[in-house]
């Protein structure tokens, strides 16, 4: 994850992400320092973005999937 540039943009029908099992909520934190709550899809050959929307982001924090932990 260290080397990869993740950039949000704008989901074509954010409805369909609700139920994905590649999409999870997480704090996004944009070049100009405000957090945002956002969809982070970890799909990369999603067809459901806008790519001409694309831009940088400063961190992303995943929230915790309690089903991780077994």
């Amino acid at each position: 994850m260290k080397n990869q540039k993740i950039v949000t943009v704008k989901l074509l029908e954010p409805e369909l992400c609700q139920e994905c099992r590649f999409a999870k909520m997480a704090d996004v934190v944009n070049m100009d320092g405000i957090i945002e709550r956002m969809i982070r899809c970890t799909r990369l050959d999603c067809d459901n973005w806008d790519y001409s929307t694309a831009k940088p982001t400063q961190a992303v924090y995943d929230d915790i999937d309690p089903d991780d932990f077994g």
